[in-house]
């Protein structure tokens, strides 16, 4: 569980590349909202179909429109039966997917059989000045993800709003602190984590993870994904202002 831009694609990737774990990225995004993403999530040696285009392909529209009124989740539940079962058919010790936090006010009910079919959360949090940056940064890109088969490069620089920044460094910083809160009252087990810990000490991650999974330790293998900013100082031309506005919050860019 995460939120935006916290370098989510690249640790999920790597987890699915480990001979225990498997994993899948966001099954439960809004399909319409997300028309350029294909509605499968291909891992490994098998093909998920993402929540909206499986209900749509396998339940009737009465079932659908009964399922949405109720907001009982039977849909849900026969859809991780579907997942679960496809997972089952490989050699993986644990399976586990990305939700960004919003997914779950989406989807009613989803938290409450998350918990009752004995799901375990993992956190993933980033420094909170650098998140809302890579935010900003993609957004003015029109990029966010990058694969390393693309042999993607883009050597542009950009004027970050300072006002803008300061606000969202503010709300990012209520909101996560939220759904920690959240997380404390929830009835899941949970572990946080942070992408900072991924770049600096990946193997020293993965050591926490798996053993709050229970699982043999395991070498973290690299991420496909590229890292999108390789440098803070060489792609925001007023990267002084943003560092003096950064030190005004109490908080660092490292």
């Amino acid at each position: 569980m995460t939120r935006g831009r916290t370098g989510s694609t690249a640790v999920m990737d790597s987890l699915n590349k480990t001979s225990s774990i498997t994993t899948a990225q966001e099954l439960f995004i809004k399909h319409k909202a997300n028309k350029k993403n294909s509605q499968l999530v291909n891992q490994s040696d098998r093909v998920i179909l993402r929540y909206d285009p499986w209900r749509e392909q396998n339940l009737g529209r009465l079932e659908r429109v009964s399922d949405w009124l109720m907001r009982n989740g039977t849909s849900i539940v026969k859809y991780l039966d579907y997942v679960e079962s496809t997972v089952s058919k490989t050699d993986a010790k644990a399976f586990g997917f990305k939700v960004i936090s919003h997914h779950l006010k989406q989807r009613p009910g989803l938290q409450n059989i998350l918990i009752n079919r004995g799901y375990a959360i993992i956190y993933l949090t980033r420094n909170i000045t650098r998140q809302v940056i890579s935010g900003m940064v993609a957004k003015k890109k029109g990029k966010y993800n990058a694969h390393e088969n693309e042999n993607y490069k883009n050597n542009s620089t950009f004027t970050i709003d300072i006002d803008n920044y300061v606000s969202l460094v503010g709300k990012e910083k209520r909101a996560q602190q939220d759904e920690l809160e959240s997380l404390k009252l929830s009835g899941l087990d949970y572990t946080v984590i942070t992408y900072d810990d991924f770049v600096s000490n990946r193997d020293q991650l993965f050591l926490d993870i798996v053993s709050f999974l229970k699982l043999e330790p395991e070498t973290a293998p690299e991420s496909s994904y590229m890292i999108m900013i390789e440098s803070l100082k060489d792609t925001i031309k007023n990267y002084d202002q943003v560092c003096d506005a950064t030190k005004q919050l109490g908080m660092t860019l490292e």
